[in-house]
């Protein structure tokens, strides 16, 4: 019945009868982005678990959506010594899920705040690469979307059972350095680096330790897959912004960013659009740092 209403939706859209469209997909009726309206409609699932991403918990306490769970994204995406932001291991991973509640056969809906849009997308990515990702949504435009269709607001933190979770760890979700290097340059593999024009191009000095990009990689910018609000772009815009950056239905895609927080969204994007995706973790910070692997720059004009 889900995918059948969620196919209806879809098509009302199409025909101007809603404001906008949720973004399936690849292959499903189900979204992978949905609407306020669409979350709204399923508040008094038992199996919905609304997870709401907040920097610090005050700004889950002034208000969230009746039943939300407060999650700080460094429990998902930890810093480290080495790393500014990296996956976890999969045990605290796993028994952070079960504390917030979340079950094989719950529906995670995750909402970001302060229209940021990269913190639901890491913590989509995490529950994708531990198996989770067909059971895992994300509102569109976060707690300000819900906000401005005057939707219901709360400050009662809700009291839920701990979750029983068995991980399904899909580890290709992940790149890593040596397996870019192994890959890069192979025909249909494209390296996307989503930050802005200004940081693909930044010459030696400026944030990082060499400047520049990966050899080969396409820029598709956060910017361009989001708007001013934190909502996703409809489904033919993001598909041309991946086509005029040069990558090809079929492609296998790999993103990569600054840290890895920044090609979420991205890596949202390109798998609504089916495509074979995964995130390179260490993201520009490792690679610009080891000094075995090239860097490409642009050229001078």
């Amino acid at each position: 019945m889900r995918r059948i209403l969620a196919a209806a939706a879809l098509t009302a859209a199409l025909a101007g009868l809603l404001p906008a469209a949720p973004v399936p997909a690849a292959g499903s009726a189900t979204p992978l982005v949905v609407t306020p309206a669409w979350l709204a409609e399923r508040l008094n699932d038992p199996s919905l678990v609304v997870l709401q991403v907040a920097a610090v918990r005050d700004d889950y306490a002034r208000g969230h959506i009746p039943g939300a769970r407060f999650v700080w994204l460094n429990w998902l995406a930890e810093s480290s010594p080495e790393r500014s932001f990296e996956m976890p291991p999969v045990k605290a991973l796993e028994d952070r899920l079960e504390q917030l509640g979340v079950s094989n056969g719950s529906q995670v809906v995750i909402c970001h705040t302060l229209g940021d849009p990269t913190a639901a997308a890491r913590v989509y990515l995490t529950l994708d690469y531990l198996g989770m990702g067909e059971r895992a949504v994300i509102l569109d435009g976060g707690l300000e979307a819900w906000k401005r269709e005057g939707r219901t607001l709360t400050q009662e933190v809700p009291k839920h059972k701990r979750g029983k979770f068995t991980p399904k760890l899909r580890p290709e979700v992940l790149a890593s350095l040596d397996a870019i290097q192994a890959e890069r340059g192979n025909a249909g593999v494209r390296l996307v680096d989503a930050r802005s024009a200004q940081a693909f191009n930044a010459p030696e000095g400026v944030t990082v330790v060499r400047g520049g990009h990966l050899p080969g990689a396409v820029n598709v910018p956060l910017a361009s897959v989001t708007d001013s609000l934190g909502q996703y772009q409809p489904a033919d815009s993001l598909r041309a912004r991946f086509e005029k950056a040069g990558v090809k239905p079929g492609d296998r895609v790999i993103t990569y960013c600054g840290i890895g927080r920044t090609a979420c969204p991205v890596y949202v994007a390109a798998k609504s659009l089916g495509y074979d995706v995964r995130l390179y973790d260490g993201s520009f910070e490792e690679w610009s740092r080891r000094d075995d692997v090239p860097v490409e720059k642009a050229e001078k004009k």
